[in-house]
């Protein structure tokens, strides 16, 4: 998430809220604003190449988890508005390497599937 989010060099407002709240929807406790930019400056200072990330997601994750991930990716790229050509070609290459087709990520990343799953308790 913190890739799709910094995509363009800069963690806009937009961003940091949608963070907030994914990071909340996932694991039950929202962290606050200064909490989301720690962690995405240590995952920025440490981070590990994104294939290796998303072969270990592809490996330890079932089909549902890895549909989780590109929704949350794409939750992050659509909060400022605007999905640019580099985060449309991000979220490709980790919907591929999560063995999700285009097509399904067209889906996943519709704004109502968006919606919908934004709204899932």
């Amino acid at each position: 998430m913190v890739r799709v989010a910094m995509i363009d060099g800069t963690l806009h407002e937009d961003e940091v809220a949608r963070l907030r709240w994914t990071v909340g929807r996932l694991t039950g406790s929202t962290p606050d604003e200064q909490q989301v930019r720690d962690d995405v400056a240590e995952v920025l200072a440490n981070a590990r190449p994104l294939p290796e990330l998303i072969e270990q997601a592809r490996r330890e994750l079932d089909v549902e988890g890895r549909r989780t991930v590109v929704r949350a990716a794409c939750a992050i790229a659509t909060a400022d508005g605007v999905v640019p050509a580099a985060e449309e070609a991000l979220l490709l290459e980790i919907a591929r390497g999560l063995d999700i087709s285009p097509a399904e990520l067209r889906a996943l990343a519709s704004p109502l599937a968006l919606a919908r799953a934004l709204a899932e308790p």
